[in-house]
């Protein structure tokens, strides 16, 4: 059942997706200003080329598509939500690993493992 569940999750969130994306407003200028702010953090860090640079802010613009999804789709159950965040999220995660370069993904999760560490309260 599980094996069943991530895939039709997954799909759902993807369907809901484009439909937000076809949907007229400011919504869609809003993700694609925060997916270029993401992707330009994240080439500061790592000093992407340009080829990963639109590789990465087309990824960041998935992810903040689905996460959207996940908030409509999902708004009156919070574990399904924050479920469907976390695949979205270890999605990103395997696909960003496979577009960077061995030394650019140590330096990715050096700074992410910092970033983590500061917001943890002691």
């Amino acid at each position: 059942m599980k094996k069943l569940t991530i895939p039709l999750l997954l799909a759902v969130l993807t369907l809901a997706s484009h439909r937000l994306l076809a949907a007229p407003g400011n919504g869609n200028r809003d993700l694609q200003l925060r997916a270029s702010a993401m992707t330009r953090s994240l080439a500061e860090q790592v000093h992407l080329n340009e080829g990963q640079y639109v590789q990465v802010k087309a990824l960041n613009l998935r992810l903040l598509q689905e996460m959207l999804a996940a908030k409509a789709v999902f708004t009156h159950d919070a574990d399904l939500q924050n479920r469907a965040i976390a695949d979205a999220q270890q999605h990103y995660e395997y696909q960003l690993s496979s577009l960077l370069q061995p030394a650019q993904l140590a330096l990715y999760q050096q700074n992410r493992a910092s970033r983590t560490a500061l917001n943890v309260a002691p």
